[in-house]
């Protein structure tokens, strides 16, 4: 036994995993419902206000019962105009700044970096409120957001009358919709206005039922437009409102048309654009736009669903007190509900046409928002869309990939202003509507990195997907990212080794010694890795740039290593500088162990130590969003536990509003999506060209399921469960051919996958939805090639070769032989084990029928792997059938490496004469190869041995022909780098696995 963690399955019958499904965990209780809930309205507080959204545009539901207030946004309502703002002149100074950080005079080098920046940022606004007077005075009331319809309700009781209200955005009609209702006929009566914080503005009645506002913030225009309709009663125009009286029920239907067109473009017609929306969608009845906003909403929120256990007992309790009260429940569908939330946040805030969610999202109130409500590159809008691919909401990044692509005419004369360079462009640490790439804010806005993280993203989709025409059109983007670090870096002179290195630029937000200002900061250097390294695969698989590869490829080898610190910390800086004492909210240098792949624990072991140092030195307690991000970074380091006391500490009222909004504090909402990306990767992670499943599951959620999370490589998790920490099902489909690698606890899986293929496991990887050949007698069968099993655990013994362990009472594996007469016959069964009491293994038919039972004896055996031989004689029909071997005795019990099963050789003939039917591998010890195996495989069957690094990269693969033993070698002509490899050898439905070293 070679693992310290115990195996459990879930009994599950090759019947029941032979149709993709979603497997609920042994003791989960029934799915909870998906609705925040609330006994008061929301006042007049904004964090307790419930968020509606269609990716165009924005409402926040107060839900007063006498004064209803739905805060507008609208995504391109910004204040200031088309314009750059880069400093003429910037690129002169670049050398007398580089001089100054070579030379170590950080406060020259401040004070001229600063002078690069300028406050010309803009600001995300407000569009104003809809307001709906009734005067009713309520009692028995309630408030709710149901996240599985996207619709807010508010209910109450006036005058022995239920009053309902329900609100939804469409994003097919892109409106708002309001519908009140009441239990009487003829009782709903209110009037409805337009309210704005914006001082040039109109309010006119159109008609009886129409009301319009337009409304006018720098160089945007914008007309916000509402039609009534109403079952009975009347309807009639007010002054600058629309009063409705004696109806059964009334629609409000409400859009914002903007003059915006592009960054650079502000000629659209608002009024025209607003008016044809709603006209549209006015021709609807209130169903038929309700039907098309669920079949669209839907569409994308059901694709995944999360079970993490029974849910407490608070689990109805108003969701004010269930932010209050996790810490004490740890209430499994709280999390539930929390990651569900983030998901609809999502699905609200960026869809297609629109622009990206911002710091906010698509939510704000104020003319002067926090940072402007804007995009901050240096984590914020990154952080916003780490979930999209791996949530399944890939659609919902096509507004982030579209203003990426947007960025590089702003961002290209922002590298020649700033950074003297005609090639490549460059965002800096703050953009806005209107593409500004410049510094802003000081010393510390002249960070280069910008346009190279978000070009990751672009990259990232292409993983997911494969789809080669998106990484066309997306490759311009990501060469340019890449060549104005080409053309921009320098080599420093401090180190000895000139390694290329940013100057200047500066560790975001953090500061050294009192500076900001420094050379070569660890994360821009990850980060230029990356855009490097992504460039360099994109135009190999497109098949174009072959000389500027070249010089990626080179670059890339100047790039300084990351650096191990004095305190055991991963460096900050080029310099050794970091303080062991620092909380700073920022772990910029970290970029490199998530969202990148460049330190893994299993890759680059020292350096995911160091960064599990700097995360200890920082600490657990942080802004929201960083707190998000530290989720992330624990799950990276494969600590579920660590992960888990982050969410813990996010769910609490310092760190999560009322209406769930993640507090920095003030609100931000990459805290909710930064949470949902942290939550997946603790569940499935697949970077590195390997899907590892369950590598960070916290204690705390030790049985439940999940479906529908995306990995790299075109897959989807169409079902994964676990029951007692452990894994038991495992069901992926895939959209692409491909080579598919899995790692759990150890154990390695590989297959190819094919376009549409479905692919299921059970708890050690093995493929369990393939046909199984029976196994014909007399033959030697690996105890690890089982058709189906509960409980055992594939591992590998002292010479790397697998057995089945980890044995308990009432464990079992299944066996498909085929007798070729009916007879009697010797079953031999190689064990060992290391408990001093007996054990059995009780053989039944498939009707439960005793067949035969061998003991254990621990006199024979004085060790896991000190093996030996026991026998029994068992009676079998002719033909077919399965055999199961029960497991019976007091804690561990054996480990088990074959079985054999022999008959009389005068009735069924000589074992020579019979087809062998196994696959056995085993390592060369002596040979001019790095790894050298033998391998024999049923004659006539062909077989593929993949040999994997630690990564899951494959290093080299071989295919044969089986029939006698042959040998496959690897590093014969060109030796392989020394280190750890996994060997997969695929026979039919066998495979076995080995792990090896090379030296």
């Amino acid at each position: 036994m070679f693992s310290k963690n115990l195996l459990f399955g879930l009994g599950l019958s090759l019947a029941a995993l032979s149709s993709p499904m979603f497997v609920a965990s042994a003791n989960a209780a029934p799915e909870t419902s998906h609705v925040l809930w609330y006994n008061r309205d929301a006042g007049d507080v904004f964090t307790d206000a419930l968020p509606i959204g269609n990716g165009y545009m924005g409402g926040m539901v107060y839900g007063g019962a006498g004064k209803d207030i739905i805060g507008l946004n609208e995504g391109t309502v910004w204040n200031s105009g088309p314009g750059s703002n880069n400093k003429s002149g910037s690129a002169s100074k670049l050398g007398q700044i580089r001089n100054a950080l070579f030379s170590g005079d950080y406060k020259t080098a401040e004070d001229v970096t600063g002078s690069f920046a300028t406050y010309d940022i803009a600001a995300f606004q407000p569009v104003g409120d809809l307001v709906i007077n009734t005067g009713h005075t309520a009692s028995d009331y309630r408030r709710e957001l149901d996240l599985e319809t996207a619709t807010a309700k508010t209910t109450y009781t006036a005058g022995g009358v239920k009053y309902t209200r329900e609100y939804f955005a469409s994003y097919p009609d892109n409106v708002i919709v309001v519908r009140l209702t009441a239990s009487e006929k003829g009782r709903v009566g209110f009037s409805a206005g337009l309210t704005t914080p914006h001082k040039n503005n109109s309010v006119k009645n159109v008609g009886s039922n129409t009301l319009t506002m337009d409304a006018t913030v720098n160089s945007i225009k914008f007309q916000t437009r509402f039609v009534v309709q109403t079952d009975g009663g009347t309807v009639s125009a007010g002054n600058g409102t629309v009063n409705v009286s004696g109806a059964n029920s009334a629609t409000i239907i409400l859009n914002t048309g903007t003059n915006f067109v592009s960054f650079d473009n502000v000629t659209a017609d608002p009024a025209a654009r607003a008016e044809a929306t709603i006209k549209a969608a006015s021709a609807k009845t209130y169903d038929q736009l309700r039907s098309a906003h669920l079949k669209d909403y839907q569409e994308l929120y059901n694709r995944v669903r999360l079970n993490l256990g029974a849910a407490a007992s608070n689990a109805g309790d108003i969701t004010t007190s269930r932010v209050k009260a996790f810490n004490t429940t740890d209430d499994p569908s709280f999390v539930e509900l929390y990651y569900q939330f983030g998901r609809y946040l999502m699905i609200s805030s960026s869809r297609k046409g629109g622009q990206p969610a911002n710091l906010q999202g698509i939510w704000n109130k104020d003319t002067s928002p926090m940072w402007g409500s804007k995009y901050t590159t240096n984590i914020n809008l990154e952080m916003n869309y780490w979930m999209v691919e791996s949530a399944n909401l890939q659609e919902c990044g096509i507004p982030l990939f579209d203003k990426i692509k947007a960025l590089v005419t702003q961002g290209s004369k922002s590298a020649k202003e700033i950074w003297g360079t005609d090639r490549g462009w460059v965002v800096h640490h703050n953009t806005d509507l209107w593409n500004r790439t410049g510094p802003v804010d000081g010393s510390w806005g002249v960070w280069p990195s910008g346009a190279g993280w978000l070009s990751t993203h672009l990259w990232e989709h292409y993983l997911y997907t494969g789809d080669k025409q998106f990484l066309k059109d997306a490759y311009e983007t990501m060469k340019g990212a890449a060549e104005f670090y080409l053309t921009t870096m320098v080599e420093e002179p401090k180190s000895g080794h000139k390694y290329l290195v940013t100057a200047p630029s500066d560790s975001p937000e953090n500061t050294h010694g009192g500076y900001n200002v420094c050379f070569g900061p660890t994360m821009d250097i990850q980060i230029a890795r990356d855009a490097f390294n992504n460039a360099i695969e994109a135009s190999k698989i497109l098949g174009v740039d072959a000389d500027l590869r070249a010089d990626f490829e080179a670059a890339v080898k100047k790039l300084p290593p990351n650096q191990i610190g004095k305190y055991g910390q991963l460096m900050e800086w080029f310099e050794d500088w970091d303080d062991p004492k620092s909380d700073h909210r920022h772990v910029s240098h970290l970029y490199g162990l998530f969202p990148s792949a460049q330190i893994s624990v299993d890759g680059t072991k020292e350096e995911a130590e160091a960064a599990k140092t700097t995360l200890t030195q920082r600490g657990d307690n942080a802004t929201g969003w960083s707190l998000a991000w530290k989720i992330n970074l624990w799950a990276r380091l494969q600590d579920g536990d660590h992960a888990y006391k982050l969410v813990r500490n996010l769910l609490t009222p310092d760190r999560t509003y009322n209406n769930l909004f993640d507090a920095h504090p003030p609100f931000q909402i990459d805290g909710n999506f930064g949470a949902v990306s942290g939550i997946n990767e603790m569940f499935i992670q697949s970077q590195g060209g390997k899907i590892r499943v369950l590598p960070a599951l916290p204690s705390k959620w030790s049985s439940g399921s999940i479906a529908g999370l995306k990995a790299r490589g075109g897959i989807t998790v169409d079902s994964l469960a676990w029951n007692n920490g452990k894994l038991t099902y495992l069901g992926l489909s895939s959209t692409n051919k491909d080579n598919l690698t899995i790692e759990y606890n150890g154990n390695i899986a590989s297959t190819t996958t094919m376009a549409g293929g479905k692919y299921e496991f059970d708890g050690n990887l093995k493929l369990t939805n393939e046909p199984f050949e029976a196994v014909a007698i007399p033959a030697t069968i690996e105890a690890e090639d089982y058709v189906a099993m509960d409980g055992v655990v594939i591992e590998p013994d002292e010479s790397g070769e697998p057995n089945i362990g980890w044995i308990e009472d009432g464990d079992w594996s299944e066996y498909f032989v085929k007798a070729p007469v009916a007879g009697t016959y010797t079953l031999k069964v190689r064990v060992a084990s290391g408990s001093e009491d007996e054990s059995t293994i009780t053989v039944t038919d498939e009707a439960g029928k005793k067949l035969g039972v061998i003991t254990v004896d621990p006199a024979k055996t004085s060790g896991w792997n000190d093996w030996y031989e026991e026998s029994t004689s068992i009676e079998l029909p002719a033909g077919e059938q399965t055999l199961r071997f029960t497991y019976n005795g007091e804690g561990f019990l054996m480990n088990v490496d074959k079985f054999s099963l022999e008959g009389d050789p005068t009735a069924i003939g000589t074992v020579a004469s019979q087809r062998f039917n196994s696959l056995e591998v085993s390592r060369v010890p002596m040979s001019n190869a790095s790894i050298a195996l033998m391998v024999k495989a049923p004659a006539g069957e062909s077989y593929t041995v993949r040999l994997l690094d630690v990564d899951g990269r494959q290093v080299g693969i071989s295919r044969g022909i089986g029939g006698s033993s042959n040998l496959v070698e690897f590093g014969v002509s060109e030796a392989l780098a020394q280190g750890n490899y996994v060997a997969i050898v695929r026979c039919g439905s066998r495979q076995k696995v080995l792990r090896l070293s090379a030296f």
